[in-house]
């Protein structure tokens, strides 16, 4: 009865995808499946008979891995060296934890209850979310469809427990974050004018030495309207449009004097702005400052927009492809600055393929020497080699006229894409042995050790995070970066409105993926 779906794979393969992504919009209580839908819908066709996994083409899953990990590189790569200095002991702690969740894992599981360590891989990778962890155990196993099995019990259940930490930690009040103290970058920006009212020097304005605070229009006493740029003293009668978050904004506005009833930019006859599409590839990875929009054409970058984050424009702020920038610039200047940036929507989709190819072959090719260590066979493989390759390049962004990094859609798109033909081609080659293993007196032991492991695991990167003075906020975006699922951090920022969640996340999400893989590989060895 089931025949047709070994006969037609590729049919199978995107009803699955299809299917599966149906499945994973549907919301259990806060969080939904999201694309691991797709895993657990192809399990469950691929249990139906013995036949259909092996029908699955080949190689397909490792294309789709490798699309999915150089692009989760290239995002995660700046964050990761940016943050490695100053939250190294958080790091370090996290390390820590993962190894001794590891060690915890292997021993209760293969010592005391004689499960394999195939299995026991694949439910360390489902407890930590890991895709590539999967991958990687799958390639240090015999049989496939062991790592599946785990990843698939301890799956959901890292989702639910990870949910009820957080809920627990955003329940605590009394939460010193002694080394973590403000609200990190604003969740939103505020544009004001302030009627000046007491002479300050713009350097002394609350906010402006920082890059917290930018003005973006100003209009002297005696003056017209005119792109704020080498601002020095303020006088009473001015008038200075202000761009911040609104704690900054505020502090600015009692400083200088007061918000003008009528508001600058809304006369757009000599000054105007717009959010232009930075498309020109000279530009990208290049900073604000190197834009050079003051000195070529009078104008000034107040702030950009980044996917669904608005970011203030300070002239460090790195930019890329598929940035909407946000230029306040001399009305008949307008087109000229249009040009430059690109505004070409066209281009937002283009790929390079010369840097991804270079880029992806780099990423096999350090993923191809082996280390061994008794029994164990240690690599980066195809799951860490294109990873680590792409933190590189993604750091780099740019050598000469290759430019590594990719536009936001177009990174999302090949993301999503890679994920989704991995999770299906993983469900599908493991559901019959998954209808076999899980439910029975085997899964119930399998799972028990994983419900320990993951208790254990979540409970140390908390305490960890406690002990090196984090806040709250914080801690919740490193727990959910340390089990690596952009569910959670949903749901820790449907809990708490600060920045520190995402870049809690953001410090720890390519790290722990990178110290899952070694220790799966370790307990494969068990």
């Amino acid at each position: 009865m089931w025949q047709f779906f070994a006969d037609y794979p590729w049919f199978t393969l995107f009803i699955v995808i299809a299917a599966g992504s149906l499945f994973g919009m549907i919301r259990f209580g806060p969080v939904k499946l999201g694309a691991a839908g797709v895993l657990f819908v192809g399990l469950l066709l691929g249990a139906l008979d013995p036949d259909i996994g092996p029908a699955v083409p080949a190689g397909l899953s490792v294309l789709g891995l490798a699309l999915y990990v150089y692009t989760v590189g290239l995002d995660a790569g700046p964050a990761f060296f940016r943050e490695l200095r100053p939250q190294l002991a958080v790091m370090a702690g996290a390390v820590v934890a993962l190894v001794v969740t590891a060690f915890a894992v292997g021993l209760l599981g293969s010592a005391v209850l004689g499960i394999d360590g195939p299995y026991l891989a694949g439910g360390y990778a489902g407890i930590g979310t890991t895709t590539p962890g999967l991958a990687a155990a799958q390639a240090a196993s015999s049989d496939p469809a062991q790592p599946a099995t785990g990843y698939a019990i301890g799956y959901p259940l890292a989702v639910v427990l990870t949910i009820l930490f957080v809920a627990g930690i955003a329940a605590v009040r009394n939460w010193p974050g002694r080394r973590d103290p403000g609200e990190g970058l604003p969740r939103e920006l505020v544009t004001r004018t302030v009627d000046v009212t007491r002479p300050l020097r713009w350097a002394d304005v609350p906010g402006a030495a920082d890059g917290r605070l930018i003005a973006s229009d100003y209009r002297p006493r005696d003056g017209g309207p005119r792109v704020a740029l080498g601002l020095d003293t303020l006088s009473p009668g001015d008038q200075v449009v202000l761009v911040g978050g609104p704690d900054a904004l505020a502090a600015g506005v009692a400083a200088l004097g007061a918000e003008a009833p009528t508001h600058l930019l809304d006369r757009r006859d000599v000054v105007d702005y717009r959010r232009i599409l930075l498309t020109n590839p000279d530009l990208a990875a290049r900073t604000v400052a190197e834009l050079g929009l003051g000195d070529r054409y009078g104008a000034k970058a107040t702030r950009v927009r980044r996917g669904d984050q608005d970011l203030l424009a300070h002239d460090d702020l790195l930019l890329q492809l598929d940035d909407r920038v946000r230029v306040v610039m001399p009305r008949e200047r307008t087109a000229e600055v249009t040009r430059h940036l690109g505004d070409t929507e066209a281009r937002v989709s283009e790929v390079s393929a010369v840097s991804m190819g270079l880029g992806l072959a780099a990423g096999f090719l350090i993923g191809i020497p082996k280390l061994t260590i008794g029994s164990t066979v240690l690599s980066l493989g195809t799951a860490a080699g294109p990873l680590v390759m792409a933190m590189v390049l993604g750091r780099l962004r740019r050598t000469g006229p290759l430019v590594w990094v990719l536009p936001t859609r177009s990174n999302l798109t090949l993301r999503q894409i890679g994920l989704l033909l991995f999770l299906a081609c993983v469900g599908l080659t493991s559901g019959f042995a998954f209808r076999r293993e899980a439910f029975s007196v085997f899964g119930l032991k399998l799972l028990g050790v994983l419900v320990v492991g993951a208790v254990v695991s979540y409970a140390l990167m908390v305490l960890v995070a406690r002990l090196l003075g984090q806040s709250r906020p914080r801690t919740m975006g490193l727990l959910a970066g340390y089990v690596g699922n952009p569910a959670i951090t949903a749901y820790a920022n449907s809990r708490v409105s600060d920045s520190r969640v995402n870049t809690g996340y953001a410090t720890l999400f390519a790290l722990a993926i990178l110290v899952k893989i070694v220790c799966i590989q370790l307990i494969v060895g068990l």
